[in-house]
Formats: structure tokens, sequence, C-alpha cells
């Protein structure tokens, strides 16, 4: 090979490993900007969301059968509010299951962002490798391959050659074919970022249908217990039951109470009763001691104190324990009951939603359930009990220090 063909030689292959190295470098930039399989949130975690929204979509379908069958049989209005207690409850379950399935889409949009921008970037990349390739062959003239081979100097420097071409040829097929996919994947990611967006906007929607449907069961559930009032003839004798029901469990509480006490074990856990609310909700709407029933006109002991909160308000437990109660009775709605030791317990009725169960463990301050207007209610607030040395005592004694108010504005703590 004569010395003018071997600089040619030299001179090609130098260019042709610049550009093998070149794309080897970009092709590294670009895996290392591919975002992460490991995501905080997967379709999975939407998909299990959408699932427990379904099944309590259900259970509420189920109640507004149920509540249409008893208009039906025209029964009686107590188990009517029975029912609609649940059906709100189960209202303000799927709005809650709805806003957190929202918050996960909105979450999972963000990822599909960043997956969507990762995509394009890697577009551009292919893009410009591309871009510097043809500029490139611009700028070394349009001399073919074939024409490169042909002005070989001998079987070696054809052979060489060859090669050389061979894994350019291969580069740039590998160049289309990473943009061609990538084009794909952007396009696909595309799609399923508008499905996202959709799916966001449609349970938005259904969210605000859903809060105007548990606005109109409420005004139902308060029309309904006003009719109920305003029948007095009926009304007192539909809830003389419910009272006598009323003062069954308070003598049951007290009595499950004192037999826990009279065990050799039960020693109260000590310290000072926490707020079951929070702080700002310590307005008392009706306090502890003897007073005219609201309702059936029964001069009567009001064992504990009502406090205003709206519904949804946190419940917190006063005291740590031991969970004895957690149900439902016509005259308190969703209640709970914890045992202190000792003989002391506390008592949390009319609740939206109970958060714990019999023989659950709780510490002081642990979220117990949510304020709300079940059973024997005109409106939502906590009725707080506490029950000590085998009585009900009036729970404002027990928070000196603590500011609480009565409605009509006097301080009622010391």
């Amino acid at each position: 090979m004569s010395l003018n063909g071997k600089n040619k030689l030299k001179t090609f292959l130098r260019t042709a490993a610049a550009m093998l190295c070149a794309a080897a470098v970009v092709a590294c930039l670009i895996a290392a900007m591919t975002p992460s399989d490991a995501y905080a949130i997967s379709q999975k975690e939407v998909d299990k969301l959408k699932n427990q929204l379904s099944s309590i979509t259900a259970q509420r379908k189920e109640l507004e059968k149920e509540l249409s069958s008893l208009d039906k049989q025209q029964a009686n209005m107590t188990d009517q509010i029975a029912v609609l207690d649940k059906k709100i409850e189960a209202a303000e379950e799927e709005i809650e299951l709805q806003l957190e399935l929202i918050s996960t889409l909105a979450q999972l949009i963000s990822v599909k962002e960043a997956e969507l921008t990762a995509g394009e970037q890697k577009v551009d990349e292919q893009y410009e490798l591309i871009r510097m390739r043809v500029r490139f062959m611009a700028e070394r003239g349009s001399k073919s391959y074939l024409s490169i081979l042909l002005s070989a100097e001998s079987f070696s420097d054809f052979l060489t050659r060859f090669e050389v071409i061979k894994a350019i040829v291969n580069h740039d097929n590998s160049v289309f074919d990473a943009f061609r996919t990538a084009c794909k994947e952007v396009a696909d990611q595309k799609a399923s970022l508008e499905q996202t967006y959709d799916e966001a906007e449609s349970q938005e929607k259904k969210l605000e249908e859903n809060k105007k449907t548990l606005e109109n069961e409420m005004a139902q559930r308060e029309s309904t217990m006003a009719e109920l009032i305003a029948k007095e003839a009926r009304a007192k004798k539909e809830y003389n039951s419910i009272a006598a029901e009323e003062d069954r469990l308070v003598a049951e509480v007290r009595d499950a109470v004192n037999e826990l006490a009279k065990q050799e074990s039960s020693v109260y856990v000590g310290g000072k009763f926490q707020w079951p609310l929070p702080a700002v909700n310590n307005i008392v709407t009706c306090e502890y001691g003897m007073r005219t029933h609201p309702i059936t006109g029964v001069y009567k002991l009001h064992t504990g104190v009502d406090l205003r909160a709206t519904s949804g308000t946190p419940i917190y437990a006063a005291n740590k324990g031991k969970v004895i109660t957690s149900g439902y009775n016509t005259a308190y709605g969703n209640y709970v009951v914890i045992d202190h030791g000792g003989g002391v317990a506390t008592l949390y009725a009319h609740m939206t939603k109970r958060l714990v169960a019999v023989g659950d463990t709780v510490k002081q301050g642990d979220k117990i359930g949510t304020v709300g207007s079940t059973g024997y209610s005109t409106g939502p607030h906590l009725h707080f009990e506490i029950i000590k040395d085998g009585d009900y005592i009036d729970p404002i004694t027990q928070y000196s220090g603590f500011r609480i108010v009565h409605k009509d504005g006097r301080v009622l703590s010391k």
C-alpha cells in the first residue's frame, strides 16, 4: 500500500472510531437519564383504591335499597334514621376514598409526567445523533460506501474497509431503531398520561356529585328527625323505648366497669385526662346533671357532656386503656367505651365512624373515631362520659386549667 493510501485509511479509521465513541458516550448519557422503575406511586396502588371505592359504593347502594324498602313498608322512623346513619357513614367513607384516589392519581400523573419528560429528552438525544450523522456525511461529501470499497489498494485494505463500513452501517441502523423506539415510547406515555388525566377528572366530577348526595342525605336525616319530633304523640312513644334503652346502656356500662374494677389486677393507669377533641372544640352544648330531655321531655340525669363539633372531627382517647365496647346502639349510635383500670372508664357516643374494636389497647391521644350524629341525636356532637368509682361524674371536673366554655358564654372549667 502506498504512503498516500495508508494516510487515507488512517484518517478514515480515526473518523469512524470517533463516531462510534461519540455514539457510545451519548448512549450512556441517555441510559443514565432513563427514569427508574421504583417509583413511589404505581398503577397497582390506584387499582387497590378503586377496588375499595367500588366496594363502599356497592355498600351504599345496598343501604339505599334498604331505605327505599323501609319507606314502602312505612316502617317506624327510628329504623329509617338508623339506616340513614349507616348510609351517611358509607357516603363519607366513599368521599374519603375518592379524595385519596384523586391524590394518588395526582402523584401518578407527576410520575408519568417525569417519565414523559425523560422520554422526550431521549427522543431529542437520538434525533441529535441522527442530525450529527447526517451533517458528518454532508461535510465529508456524498462518496458511497461502494466507491470506498472499490478504492481499496489491496485485498487486506478492502477487508478492513468492509469491516469498518459494516460497523458504521450497524451503528446507523441502531441509532434509527432507537429513535423509532423512543418516539413510540413517548407516544405511549402521552396516551397513558392523557388517560390518567381523564380518570382524575372523572373522579373529581364523581366526588362533587357524591358531596351533593351526602348533603341531601344529611338533610333527609334532619328532616326525618324533625318530622319525628314534630309528631309528639307518636314520637314520645317511639323515644320512650329509646330512653329506656339509654338507661339500660348506662347501667350496663357502669356494671361492666365495676366488674372489671373488682379484678385484683385492675389498677387505674394514672395521669390526667386529655381533652377528647381538638383544643378548639371546647364548647359544651349540654352540661352534666339533671335536665329535661330535649325530645322526650323526661326529667333525668344527663350522664355526660355534649361537646360542639362538626361531623368528621377526630375523637381522641382521653387516657390509655383497653376498649371494652365498640358498637352501635339506637340511643348512642356508634359509641366506644375505654376501660382505664381501677373502676375508671370513658364513653364516646354519636360517632360517624369507630376506628377501634373491642380488645384494642389504646394510648392517650390515639384517634378512636370521628364526630357524627348517629343514634339518638339531633345534630353532630360528641357525647362524652367519665365513670369513676362506680358512678358517672361531671367530666368538666377532670380538666382544671383547660378552658371550657358553655354555648351561652359561661366559663365552666376551674
